[in-house]
């Protein structure tokens, strides 16, 4: 994964020239947790400065303006009509920054934003809703295997939103573990239910990547569309043999 990991760290330190960058991570669930920790560890192993927001108002947009700042979002997100909000956010607020840099994200919907650079999560369809897109992996990868002893059983983690789908053969309901918390709450606690277990069956984007990353067996079943799926092939299938796609 390092190629391409190191693409995105040399785009971000162009366009920052060495100056901090405005960094506006994707809002989510507890799953957005694992990409920002990842992200934050990214930008810091790769010495590009940055000033973490929460959100932009007005007088950061205005300030942002005058000090011709760099603007970085995500990433880990599915842009799409049904999940607005990171769209939304960067549209509104891009034309106000000197650049804008989108992490690696899912593109579920046709994207033209100025002076912006693009890196999409996958190779399938994202690439053709943003074909100006580059790819890279999803930071929530970064920086590699940090395998955790033991695990037993098997343990399922399932959708309970708008995509959520029956769960594969012989699968209970389970509880939507990524719901339990958003991009702020503690990483920890969400690897230790993840690594309790030795095999896991998920549908979930980031508890796919937490189970990649220490080791555990993994059954991704891929949800309405193909954001599961391409990023299972593009990432998951080359790196974590014995994973499994269940369509």
């Amino acid at each position: 994964m390092s190629p391409e990991f190191d693409a995105l760290a040399a785009d971000l330190r162009s366009a920052s020239g060495g100056r901090p960058v405005v960094w506006l991570p994707n809002p989510g669930n507890w799953g957005a947790a694992l990409t920002r920790a990842a992200t934050r560890e990214f930008l810091v192993a790769h010495d590009i400065a940055f000033r973490e927001v929460g959100r932009i108002g007005r007088a950061d947009l205005l300030r942002a303006l005058l000090a011709r700042d760099v603007l970085v979002h995500g990433g880990g997100g599915a842009w799409s009509d049904r999940f607005p909000g990171a769209w939304l956010a960067v549209r509104r607020a891009a034309p106000w920054f000197r650049r804008t840099i989108v992490l690696p994200s899912a593109y579920g919907r046709p994207v033209r934003l100025d002076r912006c650079s693009l890196w999409a999560r996958d190779r399938g369809a994202s690439l053709a809703f943003a074909p100006a897109a580059r790819f890279c992996h999803d930071l929530g990868f970064f920086p590699g295997r940090t395998d955790a002893p033991g695990g037993e059983g098997t343990g399922w983690f399932l959708r309970d939103d708008v995509l959520s789908r029956a769960s594969g053969p012989g699968g209970p309901r389970a509880p939507d573990l990524s719901s339990r918390g958003d991009q702020l709450s503690p990483l920890e606690p969400f690897l230790a239910e993840i690594a309790r277990f030795a095999e896991i069956h998920t549908d979930r984007v980031h508890v796919a990547i937490a189970a990649c990353r220490i080791g555990r067996r993994v059954h991704v079943h891929a949800v309405d569309g193909p954001m599961l799926s391409d990023l299972f092939e593009a990432s998951i299938a080359p790196f974590f043999p014995g994973a499994v796609l269940h369509r």
